[in-house]
């Protein structure tokens, strides 16, 4: 046995010493770029080469140079391997060389500016490049201004009328560059921090000797390198022997962090630049290895979290310091997980949803993106604790954003050992046990330890793994099982028995699985096989997977040089791999409309989506549309088939409406509760290869419920005066408010609340006209119910029709019949309360001779003003329809008659009159004194004659 086991050592040494690999790639690492114009590098790790096997339609500079060029004249498959001088045989590869009439590229750089104080944008500066006479400073993507061939290049296209739009990915916003003739290149600013920019470039269909420029993604970045600790720095590392650990910002994957048992590095710059991240200890003890022994880490968007010896600390951003923060575990703590994918497109977040998972072996916690959160008392909420008998094994995010799960085991004796998969929402709390590890048998239960992922799916899908194999439990535990190579019991068997390093995965389904000697297999997600790939680095090299923003996979070696990154041409390699093998799609194409991460649907709208699949015939491929909540939204579909020269197309189209009734006023707030929510809508087809090329945009959140910044304005008439800071404030007069103040109401005018003043004639009737919008974008003009009041109480006005006139056939509503007392006028009648007059309601027929309060597009109700008085009236509107929108929708305008004329010698009139009283009074009382005196004259006289 001893012998036995001494020759296999042997056998293992001389494969390793004898072990070779070669990569290959083109002069820009851009697979889109392996065509006829553009050459093959290679490259061969090995002394024992002896020279490239390549075919007759294709041209080697030195066939026995380990760093060769290739360049071939036909396109399809070049079969091309190395001849070496051992016995064992070198990896053969199938390298596609396709023609394409996309030969140039666009070159961008953000040039510096030190004189440019703007930070709230940045200036991009491109040209043309042809990659096979590009300039070395423009290979290494350093070039500030193009070379001399690029000059000429991008002359000749400008002339032809070439001109770059750049499209920012985050938004819709597209910015056309300028043409600067002083250096032959186009500018363009965009908007957004200087810290990372994520951009499309694509130009005209116009050509230069037959050859058109690529459309090409590219990202900007400027952060500032870690600022260093003095003296105080200490290494934070992986126990000995660890493989490489990554782990990257939820919604800045360009924000990494490297863990191996030599040291942590971080990038700010998807690994363009890396360095050594060390941590001031603080009042913590240095161990006395002279570093800490980190197991897992999750990154904040303040801050590091490290799992050390149990325990959680806290690096902060600001000072590098390793502390024991009072909020974070101490001990016990078995596993930290970081959510994976960014959810800040998931709409209607009243609640912020949690980034990072810790357990211990009873307890479950969350935690939000940001320790120093002012908006919760504790970073870490308890959403799970377990009797002393059950364990938590692992635990991830789900399908969908608000939705995570955790694998537990009752360790009862008297229990049976089979994990068990529970879920939890955080937007509506509670537990869900799912019946995935239920249906396997227990001899097929694989041992921990245990990883899980989650895939982003409207059905809960899972990958589930430990060191040697993998199950996946898709569509609601519908398709289940475990995934295979071809003729092996598990993966770790067919990769010569080494454990499971990294499942990585990207939008479009791809699957990577990474083994700890470098072994790699392929895969689509939803596939029960995959396919192991030729060798791309030596076993024994320290190497992870990282996924960049342009979805590309690259491998990160750590060597004592320091850390290098190379591309990875995954479907190169996958293609090559699968050539001539049993792998095909079941279709030619697949595409759809879904292309939009988030879409939002109001009350009576309808959104109309489409998918197409093309498949050979008798396939039976079709499209499904899954959906998580079937209660809220109503899916129309139609199908058309067409089948031409053994090729069947199948176009699907898709009705997404909301039709509900929420006119019963006694059910309105309960309905409301029920029928919004956010709905996960997905599109695939029913059957997929690992051949297949898929969108990357399958899933969409169809918000149901009142759409973000949605509001309505009035919009001013036509030819209508609007008068502009006029006036500071203005009074009414008592006798015309709802409820008389002692003394004349003083309103101080806001500008920027109630808008400019829409001058109008006092004799002309008033409607006001609603304009919906979402944010600045216009939707629709309103044609729902509305009601109008004025803010401040006025009563001196009226509306022109009675509800006789409108064809009531019952008594409407009225703010007197609505109002009650200590209650504001926008509460007391809405959408909630709205009842209509156009329905028969027995034995209630009412004065139908009153005037009619609600008004509408389409009616003939205005608002009628003050006959006596010009005014200024500041009306609030509210849109009273329940079926129209979720949203309050209410806005405020402000009118100001004029016309009331006052009579041009009213002055005199009434001066005249005062002065006549006068007169008259004075003559009254002149004749009054004249009578008494003539009185007691005559008084006098009869004494007199009496006596």
């Amino acid at each position: 046995m001893r012998g036995l086991h001494f020759l296999a050592v042997l056998l293992q040494l001389k494969l390793e010493l004898n072990f070779g690999v070669w990569r290959y790639n083109n002069i820009l690492e851009d697979e889109s770029l392996f065509t006829l114009q553009n050459a093959v590098f290679f490259k061969y790790d090995g002394s024992d080469l002896v020279e490239w096997e390549y075919p007759e339609s294709c041209n080697v500079n030195n066939k026995s140079s380990p760093n060769a060029i290739m360049k071939c004249t036909s396109t399809g498959f070049k079969t091309v391997k190395p001849l070496v001088s051992s016995l064992e045989e070198e990896e053969t590869r199938n390298l596609f060389i396709m023609d394409s009439f996309f030969s140039f590229i666009w070159y961008a750089v953000i040039p510096m500016d030190s004189d440019s104080t703007d930070t709230s944008s940045q200036k991009v500066r491109m040209w043309i490049v042809d990659p096979e006479q590009a300039d070395p400073a423009e290979i290494a993507k350093t070039a500030i201004v193009p070379s001399l061939q690029s000059r000429y290049i991008t002359k000749h296209f400008y002339n032809n009328g070439q001109y770059p739009v750049i499209q920012m990915l985050n938004s819709t916003q597209k910015l056309p560059g300028i043409f600067q003739k002083d250096g032959w290149f186009w500018e363009v600013a965009i908007p957004g921090d200087r810290e990372y920019n994520n951009v499309r470039i694509y130009g005209q269909p116009i050509s230069f000797q037959h050859r058109f420029v690529i459309d090409s993604q590219h990202t900007f970045y400027g952060a500032e390198p870690e600022v260093p600790n003095g003296g105080r720095e200490v290494s934070l590392r992986l126990a000995p022997g660890c493989p490489l650990s990554l782990v990257w910002g939820t919604c800045k994957p360009y924000q990494a962090l490297l863990l191996s048992d030599s040291g942590t590095l971080i990038t700010k710059n998807a690994f363009l630049t890396s360095e050594e991240l060390k941590v001031d200890p603080g009042m913590l003890p240095v161990p006395l290895e002279g570093y800490f022994t980190v197991d897992q880490a999750a990154l904040l968007e303040d801050g590091i979290i490290f799992r050390i010896d149990g325990a959680l600390y806290w690096r902060d951003n600001q000072d590098g310091v390793l502390t024991e923060h009072p909020q974070l575990p101490t001990s016990g703590v078995k596993g930290l997980y970081q959510r994976t994918c960014c959810v800040s497109h998931y709409p209607g977040q009243d609640t912020e949803l949690s980034s990072i998972i810790v357990w211990k072996d009873h307890l479950l916690l969350l935690g939000p993106k940001q320790l120093k959160n002012p908006g919760r008392s504790n970073f870490l909420q308890i959403v799970l604790t377990l009797p002393p008998s059950v364990t938590i094994l692992t635990a991830s995010f789900g399908s969908q954003p608000p939705s995570l799960a955790t694998l537990v085991i009752n360790d009862n004796p008297s229990a049976i050992l089979r994990p068990v998969l529970i879920s939890y929402n955080e937007l509506s709390p509670g537990w869900i046990t799912s019946t995935f590890m239920a249906k396997l048998k227990p001899e097929d239960i694989p041992k921990g330890p245990f990883r899980m992922r989650f895939l982003e799916s409207a059905h809960a899908s899972l990958l589930l793994w430990n060191e040697e194999t993998i199950l996946y439990s898709f569509h609601n535990d519908n398709d289940w099982g475990e995934v295979r190579p071809f003729n092996a019991s598990h993966i770790s068997a067919a990769a010569q028995g080494s454990k499971i390093h990294q499942v990585s995965l990207d939008h479009q389904w791809n699957m990577l699985v990474k083994m700890e000697n470098n072994m790699l297999f392929f895969g689509k997600v939803g596939m029960h096989e995959v396919v192991l790939l030729p060798q791309w680095m030596e076993p024994a090299s320290r190497t992870v997977l990282y996924l960049d923003q342009k979805e590309q996979f690259n491998m990160l070696t750590l060597t004592p040089e320091g850390l290098h990154v190379h591309k990875y041409p995954m479907t190169m390699e996958t293609r090559s791999a699968m050539k001539g093998s049993y792998h095909e799609c079941p279709f030619i194409s697949f595409e759809h409309s879904m292309n939009s991460v988030c879409y939002n649907i109001d009350k009576g709208e309808k959104i109309v989506l489409w998918a197409k699949v093309v498949y050979p015939e008798g396939k039976g491929v079709y499209v499904r549309f899954l959906s998580n909540r079937n209660d809220l939204l109503l899916i129309t579909q139609k199908s058309f088939f067409e089948g031409v020269n053994s090729v069947d197309t199948v176009n699907m189209t898709f009705l997404i409406s909301q039709e509900v009734d929420y006119s019963d006023p006694t059910s309105y707030t309960d309905l409301i509760k029920k029928t919004s929510g956010i709905v996960t809508l997905e599109l695939i087809p029913n059957q997929i290869g690992n051949t297949c090329n898929l969108p990357k945009t399958r899933i969409s959140n169809f918000n149901v419920g009142c759409p973000p910044n949605r509001h309505i304005r009035v919009a001013r008439p036509w030819g209508m005066p609007c008068e502009m800071n006029s006036l500071t404030n203005y009074t009414i007069p008592r006798s015309v408010l709802r409820n008389p103040p002692p003394e004349d109401l003083v309103v101080n005018y806001d500008w920027d609340t109630f808008g400019c003043l829409l001058e109008t004639h006092y004799k002309n009737p008033f409607q006001p006209t609603l304009v919906l919008y979402d944010g600045d974008n216009f939707v629709r003009n309103v044609n729902a119910n509305f009601i109008v009041w004025e803010i401040f109480g006025r009563m001196d006005y009226s509306f022109n029709e009675t509800m006789r006139q409108v064809g009531c056939l019952c008594e409407a509503q009225t703010w007197r019949s609505l109002l009650t007392p200590g209650q504001s006028l926008g509460e007391a009648w809405g959408p909630e309360n709205y009842r209509t007059c156009f329905g028969v309601i027995p034995g209630k027929l009412g004065n139908l001779d009153t005037q009619y309060e609600i008004m509408n597009s389409s009616s003939n109700n205005f608002l009628t003003f003050s006959q006596v008085n010009s005014a200024i009236y500041v009306f609030s509107v509210k849109v009273l329809d329940p079926n129209y929108s979720f949203c309050d929708l209410r806005a405020v305008f402000a009118i100001k008659t004029y016309g009331v004329t006052i009579p041009k010698y009213e002055y005199i009139t009434k001066y005249m009159d005062q002065v006549f009283v006068f007169f008259t009074l004075c003559v009254l009382g002149y004749s009054f004194c004249r009578y008494v005196k003539i009185f007691r004259s005559l008084m006098a006289t009869r004494r007199q004659e009496l006596v």
